[in-house]
């Protein structure tokens, strides 16, 4: 079978694979979903979700760090990557010895054919089917905020780090009838004084920073006509089956956010 993955490179599949190295946290936890965990051989530090079976696995580094030497020890039919988290000079090394299938998944949408694709790669249609039909259910039942507000969505602290336009929260976020307050794609340094004059809600993700709650207290007391929020980073930045659990959770935020305007 020949497939194309979001880079439009074009793997040749033999056969289902069944030695699997997934390079992406949001990834691995898609593949065991699909009931692949007997086929996946190893994982990075970063996988972490479901951990009765991550626990299991062999480890191969971070996303950014990964073992090329222990990678091409344990000969995989297929290395499963994401150009947004991995680094490109990895995969062109491992793309040498191995197939590679790297996704691109920058928004909602491509998120859903990221589950779809990877239906496609493991016969398994009919459970990419039903995943995406859940997910799409769960997020129409959420209840929207009347009007639409702007956002800031911080991912580090010194410097002050914000999630622009172009990447998967922010495609989220809009999903959910929200408007990022920055206007720049990617992660940009930002300057909090400017940019919070203007976004009437602040999030505060558990990752790839991990605020707490004197970085709440500390903006609360800078911005005290805020709603600002420590949230569960993995429900804003994971894709793929943990999409299930976000909707719930995004509903859940909406609903603080409600009762505070």
């Amino acid at each position: 079978m020949l497939i194309k993955d979001d880079l439009n490179n074009t793997i040749n599949l033999k056969s289902v694979p069944k030695r699997i190295v997934s390079l992406c946290p949001s990834i691995t936890e898609t593949l065991f979903y699909f009931g692949l965990k007997n086929n996946i051989v190893a994982v990075t530090d970063y996988c972490i979700h479901p951990k009765k079976f991550t626990d299991e696995k062999i480890k191969i580094g971070g996303p950014i760090s990964i073992s090329i030497k222990k990678i091409i020890s344990l000969e995989p039919d297929l290395i499963i990557a994401s150009k947004e988290e991995n680094k490109k000079s990895d995969i062109k090394n491992l793309s040498k010895h191995f197939d590679c299938f790297i996704f691109s998944v920058n928004s909602f949408s491509s998120a859903l054919k990221m589950i779809e694709k990877i239906g496609v790669i493991f016969n398994k249609k009919d459970y990419a089917k039903k995943l995406i039909y859940n997910i799409n259910n769960n997020f129409s039942k959420i209840n929207l905020l009347k009007t639409k507000e702007k956002y800031l969505y911080l991912v580090w602290k010194s410097p002050y780090m914000a999630a622009g336009i172009g990447n998967y929260i922010n495609s989220l976020l809009c999903k959910i009838n929200l408007s990022n307050g920055i206007n720049t794609c990617g992660y940009p340094k930002i300057d909090t004084e400017i940019i919070a004059q203007d976004c009437k809600i602040i999030f505060l993700p558990s990752e790839p920073f991990h605020f707490n709650k004197s970085d709440q207290k500390e903006l609360s007391k800078k911005y005290p006509d805020k709603i600002i929020l420590l949230v569960d980073g993995e429900m804003f930045c994971w894709y793929g089956a943990r999409m299930l659990k976000s909707a719930k959770y995004l509903n859940g935020i909406l609903n603080k956010i409600k009762k505070a305007l």
